[in-house]
């Protein structure tokens, strides 16, 4: 039986020179909400709690999990890292109701289950990847992403020194605009090389049709969310029915969702992001119950998302691209030991236990809130 000693929570910010620009809002600094739980022996197990949007939505989340959930998580024992979060879901489904406020209880619910996978691997004394599927290799193929469209030259050229041959443009501005943009990608683009669009839910189901007509003749690899994810799956069916390559994801909170998605033999790019909605648990229960090929795992955030990201990416798709942001980012680069790398194109994982990686001892210039709870 493991149990839960020790808590550390860890709120990072880092000012990023120039914002990430999308369809929705301006990320103008870059935040990491980490949770790290330690067991009797101080094995330790982090996870990533999403926090990108709004701006200061990382404080929010940081505050409810060191109010409310540190009470009910210390001295808690499991066998199973999937019955944390269902725990968790128990003792909070009702004031999550009362407040209506779904996205930040499941954010954190999502992260503590990743953290709980990386203490359980550990103590399996196994890689988590290779604790999932003994078969996983030690890297995965990545995307670049967060590619702001008026700068899509300089960050595709970035992408490509890191050997990238896919990249992920944000468009839903100026639909005139955005084809000026894509018909200057599709001259710089190489053979071997493949490009995707990004909306961000930014067009109505008035509007996205002709939109979509617009952009027949491009040769994107997927268009990404053109309407907004609270539109029913019906609605999204008829749309992949009229036009080619669509991918969503990202923003569906029901897992019966991707189910009903993945009937639609057309759809083929299913994004959930585990550091959203439902961690490691759920994105494994999605695993056993969809076609693995079709799960193309969304990220953007932190290293220590990413890297949890990588090792499930690598177990359930391994021939697929992981996301990964492009934009200068060093809660990407400089919080964990050993260094992340990107090397010929993949993010390189390695066989140390769990997530394979630790929280870095200099954390002091990115820390805007910290808290610990000792037994």
């Amino acid at each position: 039986m493991i149990k839960i000693t020790n808590i550390k929570i860890y709120l990072l910010k880092y000012n990023n020179k120039n914002p990430v620009l999308s369809s929705f809002g301006n990320i103008k600094f870059r935040s990491s909400l980490v949770i790290e739980i330690h067991d009797e022996n101080n094995n330790n197990g982090i996870g990533e709690i999403w926090c990108n949007f709004p701006n200061h939505g990382g404080r929010y989340r940081f505050e409810i999990l060191k109010d409310y959930f540190i009470d009910f998580l210390i001295n808690f024992q499991f066998e199973d890292p999937s019955s944390v979060k269902k725990f968790l879901i128990e003792k909070f489904n009702s004031i999550k109701n009362q407040t209506g406020d779904f996205g930040a209880f499941e954010n954190i619910f999502s992260g503590i289950d990743c953290a709980a996978w990386d203490l359980f691997s550990k103590i399996k004394k196994k890689p988590l990847n290779k604790l999932i599927n003994d078969q996983s290799k030690n890297k995965i193929k990545v995307y670049a992403s967060g590619i702001n469209r008026d700068e899509h030259l300089e960050r595709i050229q970035e992408a490509r020194l890191l050997g990238i041959d896919r990249f992920k443009i944000k468009i839903g501005f100026n639909i005139l605009e955005d084809i000026k943009a894509i018909t200057s990608i599709e001259e710089t683009i190489a053979s071997n090389e493949k490009y995707m669009l990004d909306v961000n839910q930014a067009w109505s189901l008035d509007n996205v049709h002709e939109n979509i007509s617009k952009l027949k003749n491009f040769n994107y690899l997927w268009l990404e969310e053109p309407i907004s994810a609270n539109h029913s799956i019906s609605e999204i069916v008829q749309l992949n029915k009229l036009h080619k390559n669509l991918a969503f994801g990202e923003n569906l909170i029901y897992l019966k969702k991707f189910y009903e998605l993945d009937n639609d033999t057309q759809i083929q790019f299913l994004q959930p992001d585990l550091a959203r909605y439902g961690g490691i648990t759920d994105i494994l229960d999605l695993g056993k119950n969809i076609k693995k090929n079709k799960i193309w795992l969304h990220y953007l955030g932190g290293a220590i998302g990413l890297i949890s990201s990588a090792h499930i990416m690598s177990a359930l798709n391994p021939d697929g691209y992981l996301e990964y942001d492009i934009n200068e980012n060093e809660l990407r680069t400089k919080i964990v030991n050993p260094s992340l790398q990107i090397i010929n194109g993949y993010l390189e994982l390695n066989e140390n236990y769990g997530i394979g990686f630790q929280i870095s001892d200099n954390l002091n210039q990115f820390i805007d809130q910290f808290y610990e709870y000792r037994n």
